[in-house]
């Protein structure tokens, strides 16, 4: 099958691959080429989109923008435009247009749709004679998390009997939060810690830093430096401390140094 080649005035695509382009625009006087760029896209992203856009405003420029005086001139210029009339006037208890018709549904809904699953009759007697327990346990194990709520979850894990009042009737029900106290003040000196890591002491093995606000840059810089020639300090807790990326970049390098830190969070 032999298709017909591409034609442009007449002519075949291929006998314009020898005009000199720069010839032609040439011949063209200011207000031809202003209308050919007008009609030809540059498809040049390095062109600003002023140089690229068709519109052209012949007015003067007015000054440098100013963006409170534009807005404000759009806010006005809306408010003194009046609104376009309608063509049709409005009709109280007109309806216009199409009127949204809901489809039939047969009095049945999407709940009411019940899936059939084909079930083994071994399987299907098994099931039919489980009881609630044995139910919940086999839901945990197949991953049917959503079916089960949080107490019946962690008694089919523990292997524990379920709680009374708790079986398929409760999966929705939710269960009452725990309210665990909040954690105690961090009393831990910063000072004097850094001093202990500094002189080596070898009763400090674990250095518990977390919680504890407004600790300076200082602070973190001395203890890092410290660190490095510390022999004994085994554990590092910096959790909830506000460590920026910088003091993060300096405790690296000390544990690059350091031999002996075994945990640092």
């Amino acid at each position: 099958m032999t298709t017909a080649p591409a034609k442009l005035y007449g002519k075949n695509l291929s006998e314009y691959d020898d005009l000199d382009v720069d010839q032609l625009l040439s011949q063209l006087s200011p207000e031809e080429i202003s209308i050919l760029a007008k009609e030809v896209d540059p498809d040049d992203n390095l062109l600003p989109p002023s140089e690229r856009c068709s519109y052209e405003c012949n007015k003067e420029a007015t000054g440098p923008l100013n963006r409170k005086k534009l807005i404000e001139h759009i806010n006005k210029q809306a408010l003194e435009t009046p609104d376009l009339p309608e063509l049709k006037p409005y009709v109280a208890g007109t309806i216009r247009g199409k009127k949204w018709i809901a489809p039939e549904t047969n009095g049945k809904t999407e709940h009411e749709d019940k899936i059939a699953i084909d079930i083994d009759d071994e399987y299907g007697d098994a099931l039919d004679g489980a009881s609630q327990e044995e139910i919940i346990d086999l839901a945990a194990i197949l991953g049917f998390h959503s079916m089960m709520n949080q107490d019946q979850y962690h008694a089919s894990l523990l292997n524990k009997g379920q709680p009374v009042g708790l079986g398929w009737d409760g999966v929705t029900k939710a269960t009452q939060p725990k309210v665990y106290p909040p954690e105690p003040p961090n009393q831990t000196d910063p000072e004097d810690s850094i001093k202990r890591v500094r002189d080596d002491d070898p009763k400090l093995l674990d250095l518990n830093w977390n919680n504890i606000k407004n600790i300076s840059d200082e602070k973190f810089e001395n203890l890092f430096i410290a660190l490095v020639e510390n022999t004994h300090l085994e554990t590092l807790s910096l959790v909830n401390v506000g460590l920026t990326d910088r003091l993060a970049g300096k405790l690296a390098e000390a544990l690059e140094k350091n031999c002996t830190l075994r945990v640092c969070k």
